[in-house]
């Protein structure tokens, strides 16, 4: 039986992106599209209405919640978010699962190509 956090899996890969892009530190709705498309190296770069939607989506789950934010740049419209404990076990779950693939894809022999060493993988196995 699933967990909690297990229940909201497999996340979209832009709501995995936000989680990453919140784990670190609190930002604003363009902070975090900046640094999705940053950390994806330009391959995720969601238009502003499907993230505002996929951010409110994550509030309304308690994966993400607002914050107080405090930007250097005084702007009392910006609104910050933050990563919850509820988001950062889903986003947790998620990396899991994925190493899990990747493991299973490194058995198949797929994984090699990759330049992927599992983790998961214990010392002495082929």
């Amino acid at each position: 039986m699933p967990n909690a956090a297990e229940s909201f899996l497999p996340l979209t890969p832009l709501s995995l992106a936000v989680l990453l892009a919140l784990a670190d530190a609190e930002r604003h709705g363009y902070a975090i599209l900046k640094e999705i498309e940053r950390e994806s190296e330009g391959r995720i770069r969601p238009g502003t209405g499907t993230l505002y939607a996929a951010l409110q989506r994550m509030v309304d789950e308690g994966l993400i919640e607002e914050s107080g934010g405090v930007s250097e740049e005084v702007d009392a419209r910006r609104r910050y978010y933050g990563i919850t404990a509820l988001g950062r076990q889903v986003a947790r779950a998620e990396v899991r699962r994925l190493a899990r693939l990747l493991d299973l894809a490194a058995g198949k022999r797929l994984g090699a190509r990759l330049g992927y060493a599992s983790p998961l993988r214990r010392k002495g196995d082929a």
